[in-house]
């Protein structure tokens, strides 16, 4: 047994302990100094008593030989009464005013006690015999004093004596208590420990053990409880093991089906994007074709049908990185007066259709304004309220206002505000009118058509900005959404574009198209060379290090997704020649995903663009890169994008 253990601070054997032998330590060592002071007390008493009687009964012997004046007489009787205690004896005759003294020879003892008694003349009363009354009065003289010096040796030895036995007595008395205080402090601590030790188990997971001894009482009561406890909380843990095994499996599971989503989307994304990007392109190439009016109206018509199924397809696959965390602004200085620029004109096209007044209104303040955010999702978050205010204003209007708030130093705080006529949203379903995959009426989608996650991802995309977005709608007279978002500015002449120096930097540089579909080839390369540049084309990566090869490319455009060699084990492979190292590698796929565009430029391309391709962001980012790789001013100007 651990006796230390016992002792440890705050264990609940010692508060135990204490607890019962504080009081009945106090309680004994309050009895036991009382009784030692009565003790030693009544020894003093005692010896005083024995010689106060032994020098009453001198006096009373010696009264006579006092009358008598027979010193002979007092002497004899003080040497009968003289003994070991008794130090000196001195009787004092009052008639004669002497002193008679008899001193103990044998006794060396300095410390004595003085005892003195008078010497009393007692008179015989005389009575008459025949009446009976006294005759004589009773008188009493004092006619002298004996006086005792007693040692207290005897005394002191006698209190010695009675303190140690009272200490000895003490001393068991209180090993008793203790032996006592222990017995009780274990029967009620060592239960305690043995839950203590069993919950310390349980923590630790250890809920086999239990405790074997079960005491009688209130703790073995406890001790059950806590067993019953343990055999809980393991029964417990076994559950919480087997759901916990499940939902692994769940988990597996689902991250399996997530990832057959993730592939299905990537797939469907190069699918859908591919042809788009083909035919969107050759539609900005043909609307700078000489096209007669009705040729330009269908070709507005294919457009606005193209871009349409392009914000869908944009919807979900920007939905589906939203969910997953990997959606990130892009920001850069732009025009922030251009966001309207074409954007509106298929949806104002499609309000006259219906006969709506189409309205759009750009604070004068904001005129020579550049401001640093995402255009692209400033687009999106514009086109997708306008489109849902045009498809649900039966009649009236939609109007579009883009004002400044506060212009101050070099922040701007800027509220966009779409407000439409239309059939409006209940105060119940404006609750829900973000959420994804919803509508406000179930019965609008059958009627209107639609994702229902147009305003889901503006919100969404809202939150990335720090933008504050509200709604204000009455049902059946229309509704009015508000964003505001505040964000740095700048004059826009610090941007000015130089465009005969882009031209001239453009102009006879050669780029190496890396591109699996004929129709991109053919497009890519057709813009290109209108602007002024120098193409060659080929089919997959491994074509592609064969051309590189051949000549000097200035920079390169590559697809990702080709058959033989993919893009990303091409740009590995021409990063591995010297005079490649620095070129400028863009990526031009259909892909959208962030896990794609990180793992570019982990392999070591420079730039990412999505199709179908802005022939504006197209241009920008090959004038920029040519314009880094030559050491121009021009790459100021432009936004830099990672590397």
């Amino acid at each position: 047994m651990n006796v230390s253990h016992y002792f440890k601070k705050n264990t609940i054997f010692r508060q135990i302990l204490i607890a019962v032998l504080s009081p009945a330590l106090i309680l004994f060592l309050a009895l036991f100094g009382y009784s030692l002071f009565a003790r030693l007390n009544d020894a003093v008493q005692s010896q005083n008593e024995l010689a106060t009687r032994i020098a009453e009964n001198i006096a009373s012997v010696s009264e006579l030989a006092i009358i008598s004046g027979s010193d002979a007489q007092l002497l004899d009787i003080m040497a009968s009464a003289l003994d070991s205690d008794i130090t000196s004896i001195t009787i004092f005759n009052a008639e004669s005013g002497h002193h008679l003294i008899l001193n103990n020879n044998q006794s060396n003892s300095i410390d004595h006690n003085e005892i003195t008694v008078p010497i009393i003349q007692h008179s015989i009363p005389l009575a008459d015999s025949i009446t009976g009354e006294n005759i004589s009065e009773v008188e009493e003289k004092t006619i002298g004093t004996v006086s005792i010096k007693q040692s207290r040796d005897k005394l002191l030895k006698l209190q010695r004596q009675i303190i140690k036995v009272s200490s000895f007595i003490a001393f068991i008395s209180i090993l008793v208590c203790i032996c006592f205080a222990w017995f009780i402090s274990r029967r009620f601590s060592q239960p305690l420990a043995e839950i203590i030790s069993l919950t310390k188990n349980i923590t630790a997971g250890n809920f086999y053990k239990q405790i074997r001894n079960i005491k009688p009482g209130e703790l073995g009561e406890l001790q059950s409880h806590v067993n019953n406890m343990a055999r809980s909380i393991e029964k417990q843990q076994q559950e919480l093991k087997d759901n916990l095994q499940n939902l692994l499996q769940a988990k597996e599971e689902a991250d399996k089906a997530n990832l057959a989503k993730s592939q299905f989307l990537a797939t469907m994304t190069h699918e859908l994007r591919t042809p788009l990007n083909g035919a969107l392109g050759m539609m900005q190439l043909l609307s700078n074709t000489q096209l007669n009016a009705e040729q330009n109206h269908y070709l507005l018509i294919a457009r606005e049908s193209s871009e349409l199924l392009l914000n869908i397809v944009n919807n979900i696959l920007d939905f589906s990185e939203i969910e997953k965390g990997e959606l990130q602004l892009q920001e850069k200085y732009f025009d922030i007066n251009a966001i309207f620029d074409n954007l509106l004109t298929p949806l104002s096209y499609e309000a006259k259709k219906k006969g709506l007044e189409f309205t759009a209104h750009i604070d004068p303040q904001l005129k020579d304004i550049n401001v640093l955010g995402d255009d692209v999702r400033i687009r999106q978050i514009l086109l997708n309220l306008v489109a849902n205010a045009v498809k649900f204003t039966p009649q009236g209007s939609v109007t579009i206002g883009l004002n400044a708030l506060q212009l101050t130093g070099k922040q701007a705080t800027l509220e966009l505000k779409v407000t439409d006529t239309g059939i409006g949203i209940s105060e119940k379903d404006q609750q829900i009118i973000f959420d994804s995959f919803r509508q406000a009426d179930g019965s609008h989608r059958r009627k209107y058509g639609g994702s229902g996650l147009g305003l889901a991802i503006v919100r969404r995309l809202c939150d990335l900005m720090n933008a504050d977005i509200s709604l204000t709608s009455t049902e059946n007279k229309g509704s009015a959404f508000t964003i505001r978002w505040s964000c740095p500015y700048q004059i826009s002449s610090d941007l000015e574009h130089h465009t005969l120096q882009e031209e001239t930097l453009l102009a006879g540089k050669t780029v190496l198209i890396v591109e699996d579909n004929p129709i991109n080839q053919l497009l890519v390369s057709k813009i290109l060379r209108r602007w002024g540049m120098t193409t060659v084309t080929t089919d997959n990566g491994a074509e592609a290090l064969i051309a590189i090869e051949k000549q000097r490319f200035d920079i390169i455009l590559m697809d990702l997704q080709m058959p033989v060699m993919d893009g990303f084990e091409a740009t590995q492979a021409i990063r591995r020649h010297a005079q490649y190292r620095h070129t400028p590698i863009i990526a031009l796929t259909a892909n959208n995903f962030k896990d794609d565009s990180d793992y570019c430029f982990r392999v070591g391309m420079n730039d990412f663009l999505s199709k179908p391709v802005s022939l504006t962001n197209l241009k920008e980012k090959i004038r920029f890169w040519l314009s880094k790789s030559l050491g121009t001013s021009l790459s100021e100007s432009v936004d830099k994008g990672p590397e």
